[in-house]
């Protein structure tokens, strides 16, 4: 739509609107010291784009005025129902206008104008020069000043409004607008509009009627009697909101020759950038500009393999070159191209290689052509590629060589994919997808696409996007020269970025966590994921059947109750029977606020009032268990190895705990009554092979006291003494002995809860207790560990200094809102910053612990392998001969992870099934 540009423009940019556009549009976004940023951030990258994207040689960035407009001394509630704006916005505006300023950017305001007044009136004056003016807003207000040379362009939608375009849209002249709106109204602006009159209603009596003054001149002409009463009963709103609506124009002094724009000036903004460490922008700058003044211009809208030299290895020479220089280069980027997302069932399909910049290699060795035979040509097409028995023969050598250094991303597929293949990849150096994962914030996206844009503006070509131009089953049908530019691509990219987190790394400090946990345990977990988990699907069916003869016990419970059938599926069937029939009381309404909740927390509350509440909640816990267990995992079963390979990521989570996925195994209930412990009994070693289970007694709370040195507590865990009922004795001013079980419990739930930062608040609503008996709480937990309060405090200072909290091997989490204002929003953060610590340590003990024994195994010739982790747990295999070594082993491992006063202590249990170890 560019070509409706033209050469004398003058471009009006609505700044509030890009304002808000870039603070509500972006997460939360700060800078190494806490400064939030995320709106400055989003509307430089919106001006960027404007000017990337159209000629622009005149341009001014409009804003309201600060206050009241003109329009409240005519409606004094005038947007009076907007919320108020949160408070480091205009923080940020003060930013973005000092952006403006340095880059020379023409900037207007006016006392009592708003800035769709401004931007209509700099139009209308750009027209009398003869220039065409381009409305920059997609506020549909704006849309009124539309005339032959006057367009609108909403930024971020990338569309054009002109005249013809108005009318295909809206079905009338322009002119009329400030008449349709006057009679819809404006709920954001507060405009009352008539009441009952929709945009169908609005848009026929806009047709009909010249103006809203001849409509209500000729109002016996409305046929609809009911539309007729709305506008007599309305008519003063109607004619308040077009006046609200009209746009007004304001004498300014801004001059054309005031306005011109000169792209060279982005570069001045850079200390700025710095400032705010914008590093793409940043390194934007540097790349486009050089020493000078001028604009380095890098070629537009070219793909990577136009930009660089992907070359496709299809003959045994390339492939004797390649293979020389790599034994050469001691080091390179890998990357495998395969048929699917799961490694254990994907077929291999080519690789990639790139050790330097600007040249990557796709080796194609099980390509595949359609057959394409028809009645004359019975000849099947083939390709010209290397088998993968050759293309192995020259590359497992240097695949398996410790020595040559290899950087991958996301290298835990590629490793799985290859041992498929029987070759074992040594060497990971780099794992990018690890390192983004240490060197950026949790809401940023780590795939390597999105990192291609993020820190080198190149976009790469979409797997989709190929697949799907050649309607290919997968990416083995892809044609050999566009895999080559897809697949080298990846290779090539993952070689850039791993040069720019080498330094990145050190740079953040960051160094020791990558190459001393993260990495290693990535070895782990591709052990891991290779070898899988038994689970016998027989047990399984079994319990299904159980399951589903209760169910239907509790449906025909409910039929005999109530007098007729009811999906205990449904909500809206289980309110209407709730509180339609049996009239209980209703509670909360439900997320979207339309109806009333029937969640568990309402159920629960309920069963005083009838015993049906009761047995729903119960049926809920039985089908959620049937069919997200009992029914699901069986199908995760993988026919080659009759065994369930969960995909394990050490990057979705922000404390740096691992996950698990496809199936989530470590969701496997082990406290849901009656059934809940039977689900792990279907998880069973090989045979003549046991189970072990070793699990970190309150490792949380011994790091916990470690961090903070609190004298008492230090003190229980060094002579063992029992923490929960040391809590509760303070708690409840009894000695040790004469704590009950109930008491310890209440001890139990404190210590965690002041370990999650929880207020007096939280802690009332998470125990069901009043706020003074929280509050009374927490004073007596802090007055028995007073060093546990100093620490949190200076956590949480520390955090607000740096705008990150961080655990003992240095993770960082950036936690936005430690500065916020609104309280629910800082407590959230302040629960971060003080728990991200503990948790965080424990997974990378957790981490340590697991690396430790894995090297152990090998270098003690055990059998052993590690089949899941359940955080601060750990499942284990061996044979039954060596099962009192691999104990030993695995707890002296596990203890063995960090050297503190503070003893970590770890217990073991071996059984033949999973819930024979579950604690």
């Amino acid at each position: 739509m560019s070509e409706k540009v033209a050469k004398k423009s003058l471009f009006l940019v609505d700044g509030s609107s890009f304002l808000y556009r870039a603070y509500y549009g972006l997460r939360p976004l700060h800078t190494s010291k806490g400064m939030a940023i995320h709106a400055v951030y989003g509307f430089c990258r919106m001006i960027k784009k404007l000017l990337d994207t159209y000629d622009v040689g005149h341009i001014v960035l409009v804003w309201d005025s600060k206050g009241k407009s003109d329009r409240h001394e005519i409606y004094p509630e005038y947007k009076q129902t907007r919320d108020k704006a949160p408070s480091d916005i205009f923080e940020q505006k003060e930013y973005i206008q000092e952006f403006a300023d340095l880059i020379e950017m023409e900037q207007l305001s006016k006392s009592g104008a708003e800035a769709d007044d401004l931007m209509y009136s700099l139009a209308k004056k750009a027209n009398k020069s003869k220039y065409q003016a381009i409305i920059v807003s997609s506020d549909k207000d704006m849309r009124q000043a539309i005339t032959d040379n006057i367009i609108t362009l909403d930024p971020f939608k990338d569309s054009f409004m002109d005249v013809a375009g108005f009318q295909e849209r809206y079905g009338f002249e322009v002119s009329k607008l400030p008449f349709y709106f006057a009679l819809l109204g404006d709920a954001s602006d507060n405009i009352p509009g008539v009441k009952g009159v929709g945009k169908k209603g609005a848009k026929d009596l806009v047709q009909q009627f010249d103006s809203l003054q001849d409509l209500y001149d000729n109002i016996d002409q409305v046929e609809k009697e009911r539309t007729k009463k709305l506008l007599l009963e309305s008519k003063e709103n109607a004619f308040l909101s077009e006046k609200l609506f009209l746009l007004k124009e304001y004498d300014v002094a801004t001059k054309l020759s005031d306005v011109v724009f000169d792209e060279k000036n982005w570069q001045k903004a850079l200390p700025l950038f710095q400032k705010l460490e914008f590093k793409s922008l940043i390194k934007d700058i540097e790349k486009n500009y050089d020493s000078g003044a001028s604009k380095v211009e890098k070629p537009k809208g070219k793909a990577l393999h136009e930009l660089y030299n992907f070359i496709l290895v299809d003959t045994q020479e390339l492939l004797d070159q390649l293979c020389e220089q790599l034994k050469e280069k001691k080091e390179f980027a890998f990357d495998t191209e395969t048929t699917g997302l799961d490694p254990m069932s994907a077929r291999l399909v080519g690789m990639s290689i790139c050790f330097k910049e600007g040249e990557a290699y796709y080796i194609p060795c099980d390509h595949q052509v359609e057959n394409q035979q028809t009645l004359f040509d019975t000849q099947e097409k083939s390709l010209q590629q290397l088998s993968k028995k050759n293309v192995f023969t020259y590359l497992k050598p240097i695949l398996e060589n410790q020595s040559v250094k290899k950087y991958l991303h996301n290298a835990k597929y590629d490793q799985l994919v290859l041992l498929q293949e029987g070759i074992d990849l040594q060497g990971v150096l780099i794992d990018t997808m690890i390192a983004a994962s240490l060197l950026s914030q949790e809401w940023e996206k780590k795939g390597l696409k999105e990192l291609s844009i993020q820190h080198f503006d190149e976009e790469m070509l979409s797997y989709q996007s190929i697949v799907k131009k050649h309607k290919a089953k997968d990416f083995s049908y892809v044609p050999l020269q566009e895999a080559t530019w897809y697949a080298a691509a990846d290779a090539h990219q993952t070689w850039k970025l791993a040069m720019l987190y080498t330094k990145e790394l050190q740079e953040q400090d960051q160094e020791k966590l990558f190459y001393d946990i993260e990495l290693p345990v990535n070895d782990v977990l591709v052990a891991m994921q290779q070898e899988g988990i038994y689970c016998d699907s027989v047990v399984l069916d079994n319990l299904d059947k159980q399951i589903s003869q209760d169910l239907n016990k509790i449906e025909t419970e409910i039929h005999d109750l109530v007098g007729h059938a009811v999906n205990l599926n449904s909500p809206k069937q289980v309110k209407e029977l709730l509180f339609d029939e049996l009239g209980l009381t209703p509670g909360k309404k439900s997320a979207k606020g339309k109806t009333y909740s029937t969640d568990a927390q309402v159920l629960k509350r309920l069963t005083h009032e009838h015993p049906v509440p009761g047995m729903i909640l119960k049926y809920r816990e039985l089908f959620k268990l049937k069919s997200t267990y009992v029914e699901a995992l069986p199908t995760y079963i993988n026919k080659k190895t009759n065994r369930i390979h969960t995909s394990w990521n050490q990057t979705l989570v922000a404390t740096g705990r691992l996950s698990s996925s496809n199936p989530n195994l470590q969701n496997i209930p082990k406290d849901t009554k009656e059934y809940g412990t039977d689900v792990r009994s279907a998880f069973k070693p090989k045979k003549g092979w046991s189970f072990i289970s070793a699990d970190y007694s309150q490792i949380e709370l011994r790091i916990l006291a470690h961090f903070s040195q609190d004298k008492n507590l230090v003190d229980a865990f060094l002579h063992d003494k029992d923490i929960h009922t040391q809590t509760a004795a303070k708690l409840f001013d009894v000695k040790d002995q004469d704590v009950t079980d109930d008491q310890r419990s209440i001890g139990k739930r404190i210590n965690f809860s002041i370990l999650y930062g929880l207020t007096p608040y939280g802690l009332s609503r998470d125990m069901g207790i009043s706020f003074a008996e929280a509050k009374k709480y927490i004073e007596v937990y802090f007055e028995q560990y007073p060093g546990v309060q100093k620490w949190m405090e200076e956590v949480v200072e520390k955090t607000k200094a740096n705008g990150y909290t961080e655990t003992l091997f240095g993770r960082r989490r950036y936690v936005s809102g430690i500065h916020e204002r609104n309280k629910t929003l800082y407590e959230l953060a302040r629960r971060i910053a003080i728990n991200t610590p503990a948790q965080g340590t424990a997974a990378e003990i957790t981490k340590l612990g697991m690396i430790i024994f894995y090297k152990a195994l090998d270098k003690s010739n055990l059998q052993g392998k590690i089949l899941l982790q359940i955080h601060d747990e750990l499942l284990v295999s061996c044979p039954d001969d060596e099962l009192e070594e691999t104990q030993k082993l695995l707890k002296k491992s596990l203890e063995s992870a960090v050297s503190w006063k503070i003893p970590l202590l770890v217990s073991t249990k071996t059984g033949k099934n999973w819930r024979s170890v579950t604690k």
